[in-house]
C-alpha cells in the first residue's frame, strides 16, 4: 500500500514538473520590453524575477540569413511577440517571442547583415536584464532612455523625435504569468489625444489619420493599448518605450494637452471620453499624427496634473497632485545613493542621480521651472548632493522631502532652455539634461545664390545595399549627379564628396563639408530592410538647425512622387549629418529590398523625380534664408 501511495505521489510530482517546467510561477523570469540606443548597436531587454533573473544564456549561430539566437529558460514574455526591423545597422532585426510554454522558454533571434561577424555580438546580464551589444562598444553601465523632453516649435511645426527603426507588434495567444495586483498597477503607462483646436504638422485633424492595422509594420516606439480611470487618475498601458513632450494648455474649455511622440494608439480606444470620477473632468486619447499620440484632459486645474512613469517605462499614470498622497504608487521604497554631473559641451550639462532600487518618476515642465518627483524615494544625503551640485553646470537644483509622497527635485529654468529627462532601463538612475539653444549656422554666401555639398552614399568597395544584382552605390551616384546638374544650371555652387565610383570614408565626406564651408549638406541614399514589403521615402536630420531643411526637401519628395509612401521625418544620429556643422540631411529615396520600388528606382523617370524634388527643396530652403 505504501509503495502504491509513493508511486502515485511520484507520478503526480512528475506530472506537475512536466506541465510547469519544474518551477514555480513566481520564480519565472518576466521579459517585459525591448529598448535601443541611438546607434542601434545596443539592445536592452528589460526583465524581472524574484530569483534575481540570472540565466545561463548560450548563443547559437545560423546562416542564410546570418543570425544569432539564444533561449532564455524559465521565462515568459509578459506582452506580445515583438519584432523590430533596424535600418542601416549591423543588427538588421530582432525578434523576441515565446518559443515554448512547457517548459517556459523565450527565444531571442538577432538577424545580422550578411558580412557582419556573429562573434562581435555579445550577450550579458545586468540584474536579470539582458544586454545585447554589437562591435567593440566600451559600455560598462546601463544606458538611458528618454521619458520626457521639451518639444519646440519652428515656424509652423512640432518636432518629431522618432527612432530609426520599424516595429511590428503581433497579437499573441500564449498564456502569460500574471503579476500580482500591485506590480500590475505599477506596470501601467502612456498616452494619446482628444478633440483639440491645435492642428498637426499636416494641417489635418487626427480623426482623418488612416487606421493602420496593428498587424502591419508600424513606425512607432510605443503601442498604446489601454487607458482607464483608476485611483483618482488616468492609467495608460502599452508596449515599447513611453515618452512625453512638454505640455501645452488650451482654453474654452480649459484643457491640458500632453503629446507622446513615436506612439501608435489602438484604434478601439481613440477619441473615447473617459470620466475622472465625480469631478466632471474627462480624458480623451487619439492619434494626433501617424507617429504621434495626444492626451487631452479637460480640467480647470491644468497646472496640477502630473505624469508618472513606471520603472519599466511600459505605463503612464496621470493624476492631480492634490490627490497624489492617496494614490497607490509603489510598495518598494528606494533611496538616492549617488550623484554625478558632467559638462557635455558649452551648450549642454547633465546631472545624474542613482537609486538603490527602481524609482517611480513624475515630471512637470512649467514656463519657468522643471520639477521631477521621485515618488517612492525616502532619503538622500544632503551633503553629498551639495558637493556634487557645486561642481555641476546645472545650478539651483534643490531636493526636498515630501511627507508620505517621496522626494521632489526642482530647478528654475526658462522656456528657452531645452530639457531632456532620461531613465535607465533598470529604473535605478535618472539623467537630467539641460541645453541652451544651439545657434544655427550663419549663411556665408549671402551675395551669391548659395553653395551645397552633395554626398552620394557608399561607393568603391562599399556597395551599400544589394538586391537582385543592383547596387545602392550606383543609384545614389546617378541621382546625386542629376541634382548637381540641376543646381548648377540655376547658378548654385555645388561640391561633391564623390563624382565617380570612389569610396570616401564617412570622415572624408565630413571633411569636404568642413573645408568647403557650404550653406547646406545633403546625403543621398537608398534604404533596405529584411522585410521585402516595406517601401517609401524617409528624410533624416539630427541637429535642431537641420529640421527645417529636412521638412522642405521631404515635402517636395512626397509631392513629386505620389506613387510611394511617406515614411516621415526622423531625428537620426547618422555620422555625416551629426558631425557636419551646417544644416545637413540624409535622404532615403526608397527601398531596394522592395521588388516593386526597386524596379522603379532603377528607371530614369524615378531618378529624375527624386533629383528634381531634392533640388527644388534645396532651392526653396536657401531662398527662405536670403
Amino acid at each position: 500500500m505504501k509503495k502504491l501511495i509513493l508511486t502515485v505521489l511520484l507520478f503526480i510530482i512528475s506530472f506537475v514538473i512536466n506541465i510547469t517546467g519544474g518551477v514555480r510561477a513566481e520564480d519565472v523570469l518576466k521579459i517585459n520590453s525591448v529598448h535601443f540606443d541611438n546607434s542601434d548597436k545596443l539592445i536592452f531587454i528589460s526583465a524581472e524575477a524574484p530569483d534575481g533573473g540570472k540565466r545561463d544564456i548560450k548563443t547559437n549561430t545560423l546562416k542564410q540569413p546570418n543570425r544569432v539566437y539564444f533561449d532564455i529558460e524559465n521565462a515568459v514574455l509578459t506582452g506580445t511577440k515583438q519584432d523590430y526591423v533596424f535600418e542601416r545597422s549591423p543588427i538588421m532585426e530582432i525578434v523576441v517571442s515565446q518559443n515554448t510554454v512547457s517548459p517556459s522558454v523565450v527565444r531571442v533571434v538577432v538577424t545580422l547583415e550578411e558580412n557582419a561577424s556573429p562573434s562581435d555580438l555579445k550577450v550579458s546580464q545586468i540584474d536579470g536584464n539582458i544586454l545585447i551589444k554589437y562591435n567593440k562598444l566600451n559600455i560598462t553601465g546601463n544606458y538611458f532612455r528618454t521619458i520626457f523632453r521639451d518639444f519646440k516649435k519652428s515656424a509652423n511645426d512640432y518636432y518629431e523625435y522618432l527612432k530609426i527603426y520599424s516595429q511590428k507588434v503581433e497579437r499573441n495567444t500564449i498564456p502569460i504569468v500574471k503579476p500580482d495586483t500591485d506590480k500590475k498597477l505599477l506596470e501601467e503607462i502612456q498616452s494619446s489625444i482628444q478633440n483639440t483646436t491645435l492642428t498637426n504638422s499636416d494641417g489635418i485633424n487626427y480623426d482623418t489619420v488612416k487606421k493602420t492595422s496593428i498587424d502591419t509594420n508600424l513606425k512607432t516606439g510605443y503601442y498604446l493599448k489601454l487607458a482607464k480611470y483608476q485611483n483618482n487618475g488616468i492609467l495608460i498601458q502599452g508596449l515599447g518605450q513611453a515618452q512625453i513632450e512638454a505640455p501645452s494648455f488650451l482654453s474654452n474649455p480649459s484643457r491640458l494637452v500632453i503629446d507622446m511622440p513615436n506612439t501608435y494608439v489602438e484604434p478601439d480606444i481613440r477619441n473615447k471620453e473617459i470620466s475622472l470620477g465625480e469631478s466632471g473632468e474627462t480624458v480623451k486619447i487619439g492619434q494626433f499624427e501617424v507617429n504621434k499620440a495626444r492626451i487631452v484632459i479637460t480640467t480647470n486645474q491644468t497646472s496640477k496634473y502630473l505624469p508618472i512613469f513606471s520603472p519599466d517605462n511600459q505605463s503612464l499614470f496621470i493624476i492631480n497632485t492634490d490627490k497624489l498622497s492617496s494614490a497607490y504608487v509603489s510598495q518598494t521604497k528606494t533611496n538616492i545613493s549617488g550623484y554625478y554631473n558632467k559638462r557635455i559641451d558649452r551648450y549642454t550639462n547633465e546631472f545624474v542621480l542613482s537609486f538603490t532600487k527602481p524609482v517611480v518618476v513624475g515630471v512637470r515642465r512649467n514656463p519657468d521651472s522643471f520639477t521631477a518627483y521621485f515618488l517612492n524615494a525616502v532619503s538622500y544625503n544632503e551633503q553629498e548632493f551639495q558637493n556634487a551640485l557645486s561642481q555641476a553646470g546645472v545650478k539651483d537644483v534643490k531636493l526636498s522631502l515630501m511627507s508620505n509622497i517621496g522626494i521632489r527635485m526642482t530647478c528654475p529654468l526658462s522656456r528657452d532652455k531645452i530639457i531632456r529627462f532620461d531613465e535607465s532601463p533598470d529604473g535605478k538612475a535618472v539623467k537630467f539634461v539641460v541645453s541652451s539653444p544651439t545657434p544655427a549656422p550663419i549663411f556665408r554666401n549671402k551675395k551669391q545664390k548659395g553653395s551645397i555639398v552633395l554626398d552620394a552614399g557608399h561607393g568603391g568597395t562599399d556597395y551599400g545595399a544589394i538586391r537582385a544584382g543592383i547596387n545602392e552605390k550606383d543609384i545614389t551616384l546617378d541621382v546625386t549627379k542629376m541634382v548637381e546638374a540641376m543646381l548648377q544650371e540655376k547658378g548654385y555652387k555645388v561640391y561633391m564628396t564623390r563624382s565617380d565610383d570612389s569610396g570616401p570614408s564617412l570622415q572624408d565626406r565630413v571633411d569636404v563639408c568642413e573645408k568647403k564651408k557650404p550653406d547646406i549638406f545633403v546625403s543621398i541614399h537608398v534604404n533596405s530592410s529584411v522585410k521585402n514589403d516595406i517601401y517609401g521615402i524617409e528624410t533624416h536630420w539630427y541637429h535642431d538647425y537641420s529640421l527645417e531643411l529636412a521638412q522642405i526637401v521631404h515635402k517636395h519628395l512626397i509631392k513629386n512622387i505620389p506613387s510611394t509612401k511617406d515614411r516621415g521625418l526622423f531625428q537620426s544620429k547618422f555620422y555625416v549629418i551629426n558631425h557636419t556643422t551646417v544644416p545637413a540631411i540624409l535622404v532615403e529615396m526608397g527601398f531596394i529590398s522592395n521588388d516593386a520600388e526597386r524596379a522603379q528606382l532603377v528607371t530614369e523617370k524615378r531618378k529624375q523625380q527624386i533629383a528634381k524634388s531634392i533640388a527644388e527643396g534645396i532651392i526653396e530652403y536657401i531662398n527662405s534664408k536670403k
